[in-house]
């Protein structure tokens, strides 16, 4: 929630600012003489922008402080509507200016800009009151706190904790330890990772325990001074031990309390001189069992000092060490040790106790055996019961499973006690799939087993990265990878980015285990198994020794040391690294360089960026998807019939596969959710009322259920990674309702009108918010939708995996941000100002509700989806600036007028709405609109008025004629599609040489007599980047003027033609930035084909109905160097394609239907081996049976495995 509150306040804020910085709102102030006023209030407002900014990065934002944050956005957003209604005069010619309709409203305007600066310094002075912004230095202890944290993990701290997350409660607790029947001496060292919280709390609770007071004939609690004085340190000793054998002997005289008469005492030792609290401090240590508590212990030189005063009686004496510092805890504690989490503070924060690894027998004889755990070479889930972690094996296992290899270690070599492979992963406690429960990777497994065991020719170290969103298994899958009998041979370390990211802890965790793997596996990487030398049990312990030697070196190297060991390790070993959650391209340059002499790593991320960035090569990637249909089914029968007695055929109880199948929907392919869900209904009865009840409020159930609560918190993880930018990008998708296809240059130009995305390094806003969903996409936040050209490398739609849908709609309604009325929801218990409103379909549409309990007046978007209401629109709505109308039914002509007096509208889409026939002369009035798409509607004419919609940016139609004056729209830079035929086209085609930002346009109606013009008005257009031109009539040749003087803007990229081309050859050269060709009807002839292969930037080609007029095809040699999509569709002259040796070297996929129509007969592909990067071939329904025979014959002698998709009839 923290994390929202501050990005969607960071994100309104910059809108604020943005308009309090426009030309248009300083003239306006000059004008009503308030400019000191807008002034300060943008002062104040970048003030709180650059704390904002701050805070993100901390980590204790209290609820005082995220109840400011929120009165700043909604402040921010106030700032916004007022002077967006002062810029709206900026529009109106001075005259009208100078005579206001009154005086009376200027005064308004001036006083309500004072209330606004007011309000400014009411946010500012109540920070000053609470102090909300903490001064440079107050960050210090957050700073000691967080190096804590690092340390904790670098020592497996982190990872004991995780290994009891969310198990038994009958820990292993500090009064066990303490009342152990051992009679060695024990150190217990006591750490916390933060400050002295909860620490001390725990050991005085342990102290104060009954039985333990009893147990101990003298006991003290020290507080080590600094410096450390010994002799200040044995006269508090003497005091309490004193003090002590007053209480339990009861000696106290005339019934006075212990302390006095300890008083006495220690003026009569005090006479005698120091030396005599020394020696009586002896006696009693020497004589008798001693509890002693050293608080605030912080060098390893003082515990040096401090250990040699307590010997070992053998007569189960205790010391218990507060530390803050991982390391000292770690030192004071006898080898090897084990780690146990004492309490859990929070999230990050936690108490751990260090202490001695005991495997003879229970600690206590009330404790299990299952609750004493040590070394492991399983990477299975942790048990019910309670877990530790030694820091020394840095893994898990039970103590019956140590019972189990005890032969092994004795005699057979340490490897095979503590087995390489079995590392404790830090993300356990969100891995709800088991290995034996690996469903549907079997194809996943193979494929990266030989990408680590295929021999790389290249120098350096292969990355082999495996990405997807969250959930999805790739840690399961990897560990399985990473445990298979297939890579004996390898060393091995396995290591999960922590958060924050801290190289060190990372280089460490790696040199720790590929430290402890040689060590416990003293053979070369390529020697056998079999071939290991059997080692006598006096070997074992020697070898024992030297590796708790070696491994403490290891922790306590310094950076450069510790990189210098790391590298002799990779330089000299066969080493498999595999990094676990990698978040960033910047986490991995900092540890790239050390890790070059691996020879293979694998690195498991959520995003694309950083699987490509890491891996540099496809080949190297590997993108992990959900699972499908059956495949899905199975693993959800596996979890919830556990027992095999309970199995039920689904296939036959068709009300129940009908549930089960609603469940997977909405689990859509993620393992951990099947698998999460699964278990939880194995608990439940097995019937339909069961599984429908968890389908209807599964969304609840994932809230609340702490059963199901793993998987949103998994999901969670990519969303908190998230900067700001995208934050308020992704919560703006809970608009759109389930299962829904976004299109995305939809909500890119939603966003721009929102002010989401803004112009930034040279890109126009629609290129950023392109990036951003981009962004997404990379990082698994949302998915692919079914048109993705994903060759084109272009996402036109997406959509939201079900679940990851109720995160961002959670957010959403955390910060009041989205409302959306559908079936079932309650406006009784709709509080606060709504920004955003969305209509679904299945809303009943009451209109005395919509009128009477929603306040509308500060409305930013409107978003129908289904039915129209007339009554949607209102007068109230006089700040929406989005309406979004795509697809709605029933809207019609006359419910435009309405619309047409929302000044402040940015955004109108009427797409799709096939009863609008005509735009009201009125449009003219939306003086702010910079998008209009009325394509999919009866529009065929735009009025005059359109022209004083001065800020158009993006204009979408079907076929439509536009008035004349076009060129007063300068901002346009998209424009389609234009129909020239009319009388007036030629003075359209004049007014695009006017149009200088345009970057995307789309002309219909290119005729012999018109198209001159259109060459010559567009030829100076340097920010065209897309141009579509579609001729009159078939036969006619537009490009019949091009060649010699006049050609194509040469800054083309992508291009579109449909008409025939009579003078190709003579001007496509010309054209060295195109990367996309669609031709169609076009009618080339082979010498075209061969020009346009010479393009040095072509990556995608669509030759479509009769682009070319041959019967043969021919793509020679040295042609289309850069192409990686070829499409033939409906080429009916063709039968035959040939593919040159050495034609189209970088080809990844080719798509072919509808051949050779007009000459029936043979169709047939030759050369297809020549295509030594080719991944796919599609061939459509109307491909012969025999041309797809031969196709596959080709294949089958094919090196690169290349995958053959039947496209169907739909």
């Amino acid at each position: 929630m923290e994390a929202t509150a501050v990005s969607v306040g960071k994100a309104v804020l910059e809108g604020a600012l943005g308009y309090a910085k426009s030309k248009a709102a300083e003239e306006i102030a000059l004008q009503l003489g308030i400019d000191r006023d807008v002034a300060f209030i943008v002062d104040e407002l970048e003030m709180m922008q650059s704390f904002l900014m701050t805070a993100d990065e901390e980590h204790d934002k209290h609820k005082v402080f995220l109840t400011w944050v929120k009165q700043i956005r909604e402040l921010a957003y106030n700032v916004e509507d007022t002077l967006m209604d002062f810029t709206l005069h900026s529009d109106k010619k001075p005259s009208c200016w100078c005579i206001l309709h009154t005086l009376r409203e200027r005064h308004d305007i001036a006083r309500e800009v004072k209330d606004l600066r007011a309000k400014v310094e009411d946010v500012s002075n109540r920070n000053l009151r609470y102090q909300l912004i903490k001064r440079s230095g107050s960050n210090h202890s957050s700073v000691e706190e967080q190096t804590s944290v690092a340390a904790a993990a670098i020592f497996g701290i982190k990872e004991a904790r995780h290994a009891t997350f969310e198990q038994d409660k009958s820990k292993i607790n500090l009064q066990q330890l303490i009342k152990s029947e051992e009679k060695d001496l024990r150190v217990i060292a006591v750490c916390g990772t933060s400050c002295n919280l909860g620490k001390t709390s725990e050991i005085r609770k342990a102290y104060d325990d009954q039985e333990v007071y009893k147990g101990f004939q003298c006991r003290a609690w020290v507080q080590l001074m600094s410096p450390f004085n010994p002799n200040k340190f044995f006269e508090d000793l003497v005091r309490q031990f004193q003090v002590y054998s007053r209480e339990v002997n009861g000696k106290s005289e005339e019934g006075n309390a212990p302390g006095y008469d300890v008083l006495i005492e220690l003026e009569k030792l005090e006479s005698l001189g120091q030396s005599y609290f020394a020696k009586e401090v002896a006696v009693h240590v020497n004589t008798k069992r001693y509890l002693i508590v050293i608080d605030g212990l912080s060098s390893v030189v003082e515990w040096d000092w401090v250990k040699t005063y307590f010997p070992d009686k053998k007569n189960g004496s205790r010391i218990i060490v507060s530390t803050q510092q991982v390391e000292i805890a770690i030192l004071c504690t006898e080898q090897p040790y084990q780690v146990t989490e004492l309490k859990q503070l929070s999230s990050e924060q936690a108490v751990y106790m260090f202490h001695k690894v005991t495997q003879e027998k229970p600690i206590t004889s009330d404790v299990p055996k299952k609750q004493v755990t040590r070394v492991s070479d399983s990477t299975g889930p942790t048990s019910k019961s309670n877990r530790v972690t030694s820091c020394w094996n840095n893994s898990a296992i039970s103590n019956s499973e140590i019972q189990d290899e005890e032969p092994k270690f004795m005699y057979s070599g340490i490897g095979n006690a503590f087995s390489s492979t079995g590392k404790k992963f830090e993300r356990s406690r969100t891995i709800a799939l088991v290995d034996d429960v690996l469903v549907g990777r079997k194809a996943e497994k193979s494929r990266i087993i030989d990408l680590i065991c295929q021999p790389d020719h290249k120098q350096g170290c292969k990355v082999i990265s495996v990405w997807g969103m969250g959930g999805l298994g790739k840690t399961t899958l990897v560990r399985s990878i990473y445990k298979s009998q297939q890579l004996c041979g390898w060393r091995r370390a396995w290591v999960t980015a922590s958060r924050p990211f801290n190289r060190e802890m990372l280089l460490r965790s790696v040199g720790l285990q590929l430290d402890k793997d040689i060590q416990e596996n003293p053979v070369v990487a390529n020697e056998s198994h079999q071939e290991k030398k059997i080692m006598t049990k006096v070997e074992v312990q020697e070898l024992i020794k030297q590796t708790l030697q070696e491994k403490k070196n290891i922790a306590m190297m310094g950076p450069q040391e510790l990189i210098q060991k790391l590298t002799r390790f990779l330089e000299t070993q066969k080493c498999l690294i595999v990094i676990d959650d990698l978040l960033s391209i910047e986490e991995w340059d900092s540890v790239k360089e050390i890790f070059a002499k691996a020879n293979r790593i694998i690195v498991t991320t959520r995003g694309k960026d950083v699987a490509k960035y890491c891996s540099r090569e496809d080949k190297n990637m590997y993108s992990l998807e959900g699972l499908k249909g059956d495949t899905a089914l199975n693993l959800f029968k596996q979890k919830v019939f556990v027992e095999n007695t309970e199995q039920i055929d689904l296939h036959r109880d068709h009300d129940m596969m009908e549930q089960a199948r609603l469940i997977l929907k909405k689990c859509d392919g993620l393992p951990l959710a099947i698998s999460t869900i699964g278990g939880f209904l194995a608990t439940k009865p097995k019937t339909t009322t069961e599984w429908r009840k968890m389908n209807d409020r599964i969304n609840t159930e994932l809230e609340i259920n702490p059963e199901l609560r793993t998987i949103k918190n998994v999901l969670l993880r990519s969303y908190d990674g998230l900067p700001y930018y995208l934050k308020s990008s992704f919560l703006y998708l809970s608009i759109f309702p389930e299962d829904h296809m976004i299109r995305q240059k939809r909500v890119v130009r939603r966003c721009v009108a929102e002010g989401y995305s803004k112009e930034m390094h040279g890109m126009i806003a629609e290129e950023v918010g392109n990036k951003y969903f981009d962004e997404l996409f990379d990082r698994s936040m949302i998915l692919q939708g079914e048109d993705v050209n994903i060759y084109g490398g272009k996402n036109y739609s997406f959509q939201l995996h079900d679940i990851m849908r109720q995160i961002c709609i959670s957010k959403a309604r955390e910060e009041n941000l989205v409302l959306t009325l559908e079936e079932g929801c309650s406006l009784c218990s709709t509080n606060g100002t709504i920004r955003h409103l969305a209509i679904s379909s299945n809303w009943e549409r009451d209109k005395d509700a919509f009128e009477t309990m929603l306040d509308l007046s500060h409305l930013r978007s409107l978003t129908v989806f289904g039915n129209w209401g007339s009554f949607f629109i209102s007068s109230k709505m006089r700040f929406l600036r989005v309406l979004d109308l795509e697809d709605t039914f029933g809207i019609s002509d006359h419910d435009l007028d309405q619309i047409c007096k929302l000044f402040h509208l940015k955004y109108l889409s009427l797409r799709g709405c096939e009863n609008i026939h005509h735009l009201p002369d009125s449009i003219g009035n939306l003086r702010n609109l910079q998008t209009l798409d009325v394509s999919g509607t009866r529009i065929s004419e735009l009025p005059a008025t359109i022209t004083r919609v001065r800020k158009l940016q993006y204009l979408r139609a079907n076929c439509v004629y536009v008035p004349r004056e076009i060129e007063k729209l300068n901002a346009l830079h998209t424009f389609g599609r234009v129909d020239v035929r009319h009388e007036e086209g030629i003075d359209t085609l004049k007014g695009f040489k006017h149009l200088m930002q345009l970057r995307k346009l789309a002309v219909v109606g290119l005729t012999a007599a018109n198209s001159e013009e259109f060459w010559s008005a567009i030829a100076s257009l340097k920010h065209l980047r897309s141009l579509s031109v579609n001729r009159d009539f078939p036969r006619i040749e537009f490009d019949c003027s091009l060649g010699g003087r006049l050609f194509p803007p040469i800054w083309i990229e992508s291009l579109k033609l449909a008409g025939k081309l009579a003078r190709l050859t003579e001007w496509i050269h010309h054209l060295q930035n195109l990367s996309r060709l669609q031709l169609r009807e076009t009618e080339l002839q082979q010498d075209a084909v061969w020009a346009i292969g010479n393009l040095p930037n072509l990556e995608i080609l669509h030759m479509r109905f009769d682009s070319f007029l041959g019967k043969e095809l021919l793509f020679v040699q040295a042609s289309f160097p850069r192409l990686f999509q070829l499409v033939l569709l409906n080429m009916r002259h063709v039968t035959f394609v040939k593919f040159e040796d050495g034609t189209m070297p970088k080809l990844e996929l080719l798509q072919a239907d509808q051949w050779g129509e007009h000459w029936g007969g043979r169709q047939e592909f030759t050369g297809l081996r020549y295509l030594t990067k080719l991944k796919e071939i599609w061939l459509g329904s109307q491909i012969s049976e025999e041309f797809k025979e031969n196709v596959q014959n080709q294949l089958a002698e094919y090196p690169n495995n290349v995958s053959l998709k039947l496209m169907s009839r739909d």
